[in-house]
């Protein structure tokens, strides 16, 4: 019995200590890309980070979804995203694309952008983004 209950004990401090590695720990810098993409980005208060080595998710084109599609909108082709309030886990993006047109896509609220500025690497969520320009 008192084996069984020194497993359980072990056990469940492994687990605590796992279970507090979360979200917030381990952001060190930008992921790496082949595409450099210059950007001004403004967040929900305002601030403002000019930016370079932009990335979603570590990857140089937003995805979400347009309906009951799913979309895929390269880097190269947008001008400019606005982001709409959150609902449930989602964010609505306006996307001005290069040709003048625009769409919107629902994507993942906690999706994150990467980038290196001047101070080092930022990281924001979808959800405290105001805008993203392209330059």
């Amino acid at each position: 019995m008192k084996r069984v209950s020194s497993l359980v004990l072990l056990t469940t401090v492994a687990l605590l200590l796992m279970a507090m590695g979360g979200k917030g720990a381990g952001f060190e810098r930008s992921p790496r890309v082949e595409k450099n993409f210059s950007v001004l980005v403004v967040d929900v208060s305002g601030n403002k980070i000019e930016g370079e080595k932009f990335s979603w998710e570590g990857r140089i084109h937003l995805d979400g979804s347009l309906g009951m599609a799913q979309v895929v909108v390269p880097f190269d082709k947008i001008k400019e995203l606005t982001v709409g309030e959150k609902r449930d886990r989602k964010v609505r993006v306006t996307v001005h694309l290069k040709d003048g047109s625009e769409t919107m896509v629902d994507v993942d609220a906690d999706a994150r952008c990467y980038g290196d500025a001047v101070f080092g690497s930022f990281m924001l969520t979808m959800a405290e983004i105001k805008s993203v320009t392209f330059k």
